[in-house]
């Protein structure tokens, strides 16, 4: 496939590769052959991911799970190249993988090459965090190898049998990824600041109503559920791995008051936020 792909990031058991397509017209590559375990989530474009007596149509909001040692193509759908982050996964890794998630239908079905799962907004965070912090060069070694387990385990724990969104029809994609795309990068860009939905709509080029109800059929939640949802996994972040108080955490995750983070994150999680930090705590 013509594509530019590059290593943005080398740990001991696994690579953060992107990938960036050069193809604009719609057609389907030549096969390909998986060599590596990997899960992929789709940034940008519109394409039908081929494996055995599978097509999964992907974009922004989907993860690719690929075992390696199977053949695929791709078909691209939308004029627009796709873009992923690839976390590519050593092979001894891969084994241990297979161990610990070997009862699930996906690593016991050999005709099951690859799946495709619908993100979730931890998922996209933890995706949008590891991303930032290598981009950045901010992290440590160790905090985006335990970000990148994190993110493995809840993607792998969620694998469920695959099943296109019939909502999301061919029209709706072509006319309206790129606006869930850009409202995506502009939530999580600016999610500690007090945003509004006219903003949000404006940097997408659609009404405020309109976007409203296009975000909700891509990603089943309205656009302030979304934006709550990111600041509480940011919040979750920094309770769990920094000694910043509660009053900090909250307003460095965009809350405007320790009351509102308090009862959000009870609600979300179903303890206080100081209850959260003491059992991680008392569980290391």
């Amino acid at each position: 496939m013509d594509a530019d792909i590059h290593t943005r990031y080398h740990s001991d058991f696994y690579r953060v590769l992107d990938f960036k397509c050069r193809c604009t017209d719609c057609r389907t590559s030549k096969p390909e052959y998986a060599e590596s375990f990997c899960i992929s989530f789709v940034r940008k474009g519109n394409f039908l991911y081929n494996v055995f007596r599978h097509s999964l149509d992907s974009y922004n909001g989907c993860v690719i799970i690929t075992k390696p040692g199977y053949e695929r193509t791709i078909t691209h759908t939308h004029a627009i190249p796709d873009e992923c982050t690839i976390f590519e996964f050593t092979h001894s890794f891969h084994q241990e993988l297979t161990q610990r998630y070997g009862h699930t239908k996906f690593f016991q079905d050999n005709d099951l090459h690859s799946t495709l799962l619908r993100t979730d907004t931890e998922t996209e965070f933890l995706h949008f965090y590891i991303s930032r912090l290598v981009g950045l060069r901010s992290g440590s070694k160790l905090q985006i190898d335990q970000l990148v387990l994190q993110m493995t385990d809840k993607v792998l724990g969620s694998v469920t049998d695959y099943a296109p969104d019939t909502r999301i029809n061919s029209r709706l994609k072509k006319n309206h990824l790129s606006t869930i795309e850009r409202a995506k990068e502009y939530i999580t860009t600016h999610f500690t600041q007090d945003i509004s939905l006219f903003e949000i709509a404006a940097y997408c080029y659609v009404s405020p109503f309109h976007f409203s109800r296009i975000f909700k059929t891509f990603t089943s939640c309205s656009p302030h559920q979304y934006l709550l949802s990111i600041r509480l996994q940011h919040a979750a972040l920094l309770l769990r791995n920094t000694m910043q108080t509660v009053a900090d955490v909250a307003f460095s995750s965009g809350f405007n008051s320790i009351e509102h983070f308090t009862a959000a994150f009870r609600q979300q999680y179903q303890c206080p936020p100081a209850a959260f930090r003491t059992g991680i705590t008392s569980s290391r």
